[in-house]
């Protein structure tokens, strides 16, 4: 029997998905989530600042994933504060996408996504200037953050057409990371 890519590449991501989060319950069992939770406390500013660093540099190196990271997040700093977080960090990680796409050009892109993820990136760019909308950017986003930004900079879609598509979907998206994955690692935990 033969496996389609597709499906291979959904199975691969699932088996990864499903590692990090067995990875995560693991280290947050045997460290302790109150210990968790006091050494968070102990950084100071430090913890936030640096969660959101690395969120956002989730984002920017395209294949890399933040969504792992928004779920530790909710769990280390509470649903609300995590939300706040890595919706900050999703903005702000897309937005250097956005310009680096803008200032820097395709060459520089295909640094940051690869040249396996360049093909996806054409055909958002072919579609995002047949398409100059906000709507249609707002229903492209959830598939892929960090490269539609990347593909909406290398077009000439102003940047604040592209916020207003950002803002509600980054929302959407990372509460259903920090609501539904939280609350699965949680139960994970105990």
């Amino acid at each position: 029997m033969r496996i389609s890519p597709r499906l291979k590449n959904f199975l691969l991501g699932l088996l990864l998905v499903v590692t990090i989060y067995l990875g995560m319950a693991l280290l947050l069992k045997a460290i302790g989530l109150e210990n968790a939770h006091k050494l968070v406390q102990q950084a100071g500013i430090f913890a936030p600042v640096l969660f959101t660093a690395l969120c956002a540099a989730s984002l920017i190196i395209a294949p890399l994933s933040g969504s792992s990271l928004y779920v530790l997040g909710g769990v280390l700093f509470g649903k609300e504060a995590g939300f706040w977080l890595s919706y900050g960090a999703s903005v702000l990680g897309c937005s250097i996408n956005f310009w680096i796409s803008r200032q820097l050009g395709r060459q520089t892109v295909t640094r940051f996504v690869g040249k396996k993820n360049l093909d996806e990136l054409d055909k958002f760019i072919g579609k995002l200037k047949s398409h100059h909308s906000i709507l249609y950017i707002a229903l492209i986003m959830p598939l892929a953050q960090d490269i539609v930004s990347y593909a909406v900079g290398l077009t000439t879609i102003k940047y604040r057409h592209f916020l207003i598509a950002l803002l509600p979907t980054a929302a959407l998206i990372v509460a259903a990371y920090i609501y539904l994955g939280t609350s699965i690692l949680e139960t994970l935990i105990q």
